[in-house]
């Protein structure tokens, strides 16, 4: 429980250290001619696509697709959505236990140190419920961070370790949740 306040005030800390980032040069109004250099609406060029991806078979088989997209806010500032899909099998019940799992998320990535991650992240994933069949909603609310390495040019990978800070025991993962991806700046 303790780790739980410890990652909430973390984020807290990252949200005020990004708001005092924003103070002005002698706390002066910003001219016409400042804004209009500044704000030159969607650039492509900050846009990353990417994701995660896994699978394993045999016994208990799962694929799992995870496609993200993101905008550079900041240069060291991503702000984003991604699509889940999970397909589970599990063939040690009789009959075997069949899931697919799907849903969404809105993520937003820091990137300190140069090659660090701080990531939180809102996820709401629709589950096949194992008793009775039914779908239901769960809501993950995931922090944690990482470690991103240049592969060349535009692309990248990372590694995360992420932790749910909510309790819910038909999410399809348990802490740690340890994520893998890859990423392409267009």
């Amino acid at each position: 429980m303790n780790v739980r306040y410890f990652v909430v005030a973390l984020v807290f800390a990252f949200m005020t250290s990004a708001a005092y980032g924003q103070a002005r040069e002698g706390n002066s109004r910003p001219t016409a001619e400042k804004t209009n250099q500044k704000n030159k609406g969607f650039q492509l060029d900050k846009v990353m696509v990417g994701g995660n991806f896994g699978a394993q078979f045999g016994t208990i088989t799962i694929v799992h697709l995870n496609p993200t997209v993101g905008y550079k806010l900041k240069e060291s500032w991503v702000a984003g959505f991604s699509a889940t899909y999970l397909y589970a099998k599990d063939d040690r019940f009789r009959p075997s236990y069949v899931n697919n799992i799907y849903g969404g998320s809105i993520f937003t990535q820091y990137y300190f140190l140069q090659n660090f991650i701080a990531h939180t992240e809102y996820e709401v994933l629709n589950v096949g419920e194992q008793i009775d069949g039914r779908r239901l909603n769960v809501n993950g609310f995931l922090v944690g961070g990482g470690y991103r390495s240049q592969i060349g040019g535009n692309s990248f990978a990372n590694i995360m370790v992420l932790y749910n800070l909510i309790d819910n025991l038909n999410y399809p993962y348990r802490n740690p949740i340890i994520r893998i991806g890859f990423g392409i700046g267009l």
